[in-house]
């Protein structure tokens, strides 16, 4: 076991960010299968300070939902400072108790994101990285958070993180693939351990191709994280968080993770039970469909499940399309 590991602890499990897949239903469907955090879609910080109708729904959270990371992106420090103040005097009611803390998204490689120099442009431009983090610091109180890559063209992560420890961020996920690679490719193990070493005192999540046991241990092993953030490898299998919190580094637990609510059911009820949150912010289940497909994904009749889920709008539609569904 890597030295930078501290003794006893256990291995954090989170959902990690995806544009258009981590929403409210997804992320508690996660909790109940054991993640310890999970992260929202990127969220507009430009969006937030203009309080925009749009980007402010994307903070109306389920009942059920607890130990969310909201992630921010933008390039604007003062729109950033603006939106982390909204966050954090959210009415206790609708949100405080659930949001764990705030994510500065420096590492998203999507180009119509890049473009606008958001997303991992910032981990290339580091002076206003550096201002945005301090912005986001500076308007609130909750744990603050960045996801990064291990290289953005001329800047590698651990000169990045160089730049910015001294900070006082506690949390840091690195995706161990570069700008370039986008998500696919070998992880850059070496990179990650580098700024696990670099911040022994705060928390470092690798992220990056982890969708079983054998992944989960090699990520551990090679880099000394004190987590892994897992997004890809989630979809269709929410119940890989039950999966992986058998693995043998379960010890002590920093974030006050409870029993997952939710196991071993078969794969039909887990898709009832993902409609049915989703059915609680939603009119119908459209939207649903790109989350729906992902159940089947890789099973030799997956062409005929996609032809029948594609057409799914209500809860009957769904009943009816799963005639036929065997356990998982």
């Amino acid at each position: 076991m890597n030295n930078a590991r501290k003794k006893n602890k256990k291995i954090i499990l989170a959902l990690a960010p995806i544009a258009g897949y981590t929403d409210s239903a997804f992320r508690v469907l996660c909790l109940e299968n054991g993640a310890d955090l999970v992260y929202t879609e990127m969220i507009s910080a430009e969006g937030l300070a203009r309080h925009n109708k749009k980007t402010l729904e994307m903070l109306n959270f389920l009942p059920e939902e607890k130990r969310v990371v909201v992630q921010l992106f933008g390039k604007n420090p003062e729109a950033f400072a603006k939106a982390a103040e909204i966050i954090s005097k959210c009415p206790v009611s609708k949100c405080q108790k659930k949001i764990w803390g705030l994510d500065i998204n420096l590492g998203c490689p999507a180009h119509k994101v890049f473009k606008t120099g958001a997303g991992a442009a910032l981990m290339d431009n580091k002076k206003l990285a550096r201002k945005i983090i301090e912005a986001v610091l500076n308007n609130t109180n909750l744990p603050v958070s960045i996801k990064i890559r291990s290289r953005v063209k001329n800047t590698t992560a651990e000169e990045f993180i160089n730049y910015i420890k001294v900070l006082d961020f506690k949390m840091v996920m690195v995706h161990g693939r570069t700008l370039s690679q986008g998500m696919t490719g070998e992880i850059d193990f070496a990179m990650i351990k580098k700024v696990k070493n670099l911040l022994p005192d705060k928390i470092v999540l690798g992220n990056g191709g982890i969708d079983s046991l054998e992944k989960l241990q090699e990520m551990i092993e090679k880099t000394g994280v004190d987590g892994v953030g897992i997004g890809r490898g989630a979809l269709g299998r929410p119940e890989v968080f039950s999966v992986l919190g058998c693995h043998p580094y379960e010890n002590e637990d920093p974030l006050d993770k409870q029993d997952p609510l939710f196991q071993g059911d078969d794969k039909k009820n887990i898709i009832l039970r993902h409609a049915k949150l989703f059915l609680q912010q939603n009119s119908n289940l459209i939207p649903l469909r790109k989350h729906l497909v992902h159940y089947f994904k890789g099973q030799k009749n997956a062409s005929e499940w996609r032809q029948k889920l594609i057409k799914v709008e209500t809860w009957e539609d769904l009943n009816s399309a799963l005639v036929g569904v065997k356990s998982a």
